[in-house]
């Protein structure tokens, strides 16, 4: 859910925004061609510089949305933020994306019922689509999510243990032999100490 939320949510009005940019510094510069003036020229062209600048920054600044706002480094925090400042809609996102994380963090399953609750109720009444849109469109699991508070199962290592076995795949080029793959796949879930202990690399 927090990969489908950077995704849908922080990477599309990040996108949007970034996209504003790009359509105002267009403007700025037909709008300069147009004029005699060779000051208002350089004036104007000095604007769409720093809206394609603000481009940029927003272009750059994926993972620094995505990243847990407590393990930033205080420079990526200050930038974070004044970029934030400018951006109401994205900064709306952004804190909906740090209370979505401390959510599934809670263990008490009435709390996080009601958590929950009062997130997507804030979501939808944000007014910002692609939040709305997402708010609507998980609401039908809130039961899900608050058991989440007594059962924290994360597919996370699943999800690790498959990337494995597509990676030996493609390394192998294929495999003819069925059985073979299989072995191979045995010996890759294995534990790390065990292969250490018998000095594999």
């Amino acid at each position: 859910m927090q990969a489908q939320y950077g995704k849908d949510v922080l990477g599309a009005v990040r996108l949007q925004e970034a996209r504003k940019h790009q359509s105002e510094a267009k403007s700025i510069l037909e709008t300069a061609k147009s004029l005699d003036d060779s000051e208002q020229k350089r004036r104007l062209k000095a604007e769409a510089r720093e809206e394609k600048q603000r481009y940029s920054q927003l272009k750059r600044l994926r993972w620094t949305l995505l990243t847990n706002g407590a393990r930033l480094s205080g420079e990526k925090a200050q930038h974070l933020q004044n970029i934030l400042s400018d951006h109401s809609d994205l900064a709306v996102c952004y804190a909906m994306k740090e209370e979505l994380c401390a959510l599934f963090e809670l263990r008490d399953p009435l709390a996080a019922y009601e958590g929950w609750k009062r997130w997507f109720d804030a979501a939808e009444a944000s007014g910002i689509p692609a939040l709305v849109n997402f708010a609507e469109l998980k609401r039908s699991r809130l039961d899900g999510l608050a058991a989440h508070a007594v059962f924290p199962i994360s597919t996370g290592k699943l999800e690790g243990f498959n990337n494995k076995i597509k990676v030996a795949k493609r390394i192998g080029y294929g495999y003819r032999d069925d059985e073979y793959f299989f072995t191979l796949v045995c010996f890759l879930s294995l534990p790390v100490a065990w292969l250490e202990s018998h000095n594999f690399p």
